[in-house]
């Protein structure tokens, strides 16, 4: 078994989908966990529902919105009576500017609060965005769903850069930060030395560690950890392989060594996390 990934291309011709309503109203919401190749902006309109995203619950009232990035592994844990709108955009739709906001939101992701009138502006947006896709496309109907959507990504993107409190750090800071995800997000296998990215970043391994401390509040080697323990937790929950074979794909020789290191750091053994959660 492997986490589901939906693709883009595969689900809506368009790179954009809205999906809207209450969850009387709409198909039954995605309630196994999946990872998506796009963007998925979620607006409570009324009530409340809960999303699970990476091991993490957040709670969602009318007014909130969430983002969740392209490869994290979510869910919908509770749709209680919540009537919501979720735009869905292809990565390649997001332009560079919104890219770099979101990915700064990605280092402290909570719901926030939209003000209502960006509410009220969202609202009529979607609105013409659901009148667009509802019927058949051509290539004037996809020209302007793009175009409703880029306005709609650029408005979110804003409140979240005006939501302040995120990230309260040097710009070059947050690049250098950004830089050290993406690269992290990009090996197959994480190197557990600090040293290895600050080579890669042109910068020593001291700054580095000065720099994600600041930003982040955990030190290099901490958040290296952090970065592994998911990609564990998501294969013990989603994979069938055995421990010691997730060990090693992860990096470790010793199963021993892994098994202290992720019960250190998660309060339960590998074996007692996958139960918790398979139950």
């Amino acid at each position: 078994m492997s986490i589901p990934l939906h693709q883009a291309a595969r689900r809506f011709d368009s790179g954009i989908f809205l999906k809207e309503g209450s969850s009387t109203e709409v198909e039954e919401p995605v309630g196994y966990a999946h990872r998506d190749d796009y963007y998925a902006f979620g607006m409570v309109e009324g009530g409340s529902c809960r999303v699970a995203i990476d091991f993490r619950e957040y709670e969602l009232s009318e007014g909130e919105m969430i983002v969740v990035q392209p490869g994290q592994v979510h869910r919908v844990a509770d749709a209680g009576d919540a009537r919501a709108s979720i735009l869905f955009v292809d990565s390649a739709f997001v332009d560079s500017p919104a890219r770099q906001i979101l990915a700064e939101y990605a280092l402290c992701p909570s719901p926030f609060r939209l003000t209502g009138a960006l509410r009220a502006e969202l609202g009529q947006l979607f609105a013409l965005i659901a009148r667009r896709t509802g019927g058949p496309e051509d290539d004037d109907s996809r020209r302007i769903v793009r175009s409703l959507s880029d306005a709609v990504v650029g408005m979110i993107a804003e409140a979240v850069r005006k939501a302040g409190g995120r990230v309260s750090a040097k710009r070059r800071h947050v690049e250098i930060v950004l830089a050290f995800r993406e690269l992290l997000a990009g090996d197959e296998r994480i190197v557990r030395s600090p040293s290895h990215y600050a080579a890669a970043l042109h910068i020593s391994p001291v700054y580095l560690n000065e720099v994600v401390k600041g930003v982040t509040g955990e030190n290099v080697s901490g958040y290296i950890q952090s970065e592994i323990l998911l990609r564990a937790r998501r294969m013990l929950v989603y994979m069938q392989q055995q421990i010691g074979e997730i060990a090693r794909t992860l990096g470790f020789d010793d199963c021993a060594y892994f098994t202290r290191l992720f019960t250190k750091r998660t309060g339960m053994s590998p074996t007692s996390y996958r139960e918790k959660y398979l139950g």
